[in-house]
């Protein structure tokens, strides 16, 4: 344990914000939960009361007493917001995406090392402990399938689906398959919000593997999904449950009739053992560790630069279909 709590705030206390507001005021071991800034007044002074800390009026008032800060504002104002806090010497974790843009990404990354400062960018999915044993059982994948489905949110969003949702399962993909994307082919629909709500990306890497990966935030059910065939095995994660099942062919036979022929497969199914963690819980905790000198950032900024180029490659993928400019993120 530190001899002291390391001090961090949050900025930003919407829906995610606040989940970050929460678990930081039990991480008691390791976090001083020094405070939270919005531009909302009443909410930052709600989100406040709850968690028994302090709100401020001003964010580099804040700034000025924290150690690290997790950025949960809209993706327009990641890179504004980030580049304030490392400037202000303090520690940042920015929610996913790192930001609008590779230039973005790149210069908040080549900050925060010139600063000498932990910059990790908030992939909660890499936490979960079934992402965790995913990574330890896959090896050389042909087929990675993702489907990452969920219902309507009535709310401003300033991105589409692919940064929303899918960008998850093209990060966990691209820490599978450890090759470089050499063609990217994508769809997406408008239905209710300014953005794509519905999408299909599929990636073909430089070792012959093949990715594809489906997002929508319109379904009638919550589904977190991802297979995963390589040789001998076929792996399924079901990433709410946690559970992975590995599928092994046993035998297989055809049986003639005389009205029909009948296949036959038998498998065997073996059941990885998970650790269920929560994965938010986990990752402010590393954040801290990192802070304090115990962990060192499990992925590199490099690797959150490649996620980006491939989510914003499946966004022009989209736009060249539908007939919207850019990576059309809303400023």
């Amino acid at each position: 344990m530190p001899e002291s709590r390391i001090k961090i705030g949050v900025i930003g206390v919407g829906r995610m914000g606040t989940y970050h507001a929460n678990v930081l005021s039990i991480l008691n071991h390791y976090v001083d939960f020094v405070g939270v800034y919005d531009i909302d007044l009443d909410r930052a002074r709600t989100i406040a009361t709850k968690y028994n800390t302090v709100s401020y009026k001003k964010v580099d008032d804040l700034l000025s007493v924290a150690d690290g800060v997790c950025i949960a504002v809209p993706t327009r104002a990641h890179y504004d917001v980030a580049k304030r806090a490392l400037e202000a010497g303090v520690h940042t974790l920015v929610e996913k995406p790192i930001a609008c843009s590779i230039e973005e990404a790149t210069a908040l990354i080549e900050l925060a090392e010139k600063m000498g400062l932990v910059f990790q960018v908030g992939h909660v999915e890499r936490f979960k402990g079934a992402v965790i044993e995913l990574k330890k059982i896959v090896h050389n994948p042909y087929l990675v399938e993702a489907r990452r489905l969920s219902p309507w949110m009535n709310k401003d969003w300033d991105t589409g689906v692919v940064l929303d949702l899918m960008i998850h399962d093209i990060d966990i993909v691209l820490s599978l398959v450890k090759s470089k994307p050499v063609h990217i082919e994508a769809a997406g629909k408008i239905i209710k919000s300014k953005y794509e709500d519905v999408a299909t990306a599929v990636l073909q890497f430089e070792n012959g593997a093949i990715a594809s990966i489906t997002a929508s935030r319109l379904s009638e059910i919550r589904l977190r999904r991802m297979t995963v065939s390589q040789k001998n095995g076929f792996i399924l994660l079901d990433f709410e449950s946690q559970d992975i099942d590995i599928h092994r062919r046993a035998s297989a036979s055809f049986y003639v009739f005389p009205s029909e022929i009948t296949y036959k497969q038998e498998f065997i199914v073996e059941k990885v053992k998970v650790q269920k963690e929560n994965a938010l819980k986990e990752e402010l905790l590393h954040f801290a560790k990192c802070i304090i000198g115990e962990e060192e950032l499990i992925v590199k900024g490099e690797d959150d630069i490649k996620t980006l180029e491939v989510t914003l490659r499946i966004i022009e993928s989209i736009n060249k279909k539908i007939g919207k400019p850019g990576h059309y993120i809303s400023t």
